[in-house]
């Protein structure tokens, strides 16, 4: 690689992952009822000159009715 005409070495490509999860729960509480819950998670990891983990978590309830 050539740096305003100084040849240098590209520097090693180091460990980069991205891990996504996701998990549902649904209960049907009468014939025209329903309730459930969602979790998604995610993790990213990466490592260049320093190790970076960023964790992100989100979950969600909901309701609904069958029409």
């Amino acid at each position: 690689m050539t740096v305003n005409g100084v040849r240098k070495d590209a520097p090693h490509l180091g460990l980069s992952m991205i891990f996504n999860e996701r998990a549902a729960v649904v209960c049907n509480i009468s014939p025209r009822y329903f309730a459930g819950a969602t979790l998604t998670m995610s993790n990213s990891i990466f490592d260049n000159d320093v190790m970076v983990n960023q964790n992100k978590w989100r979950a969600q309830a909901f309701i609904g009715m069958r029409l």
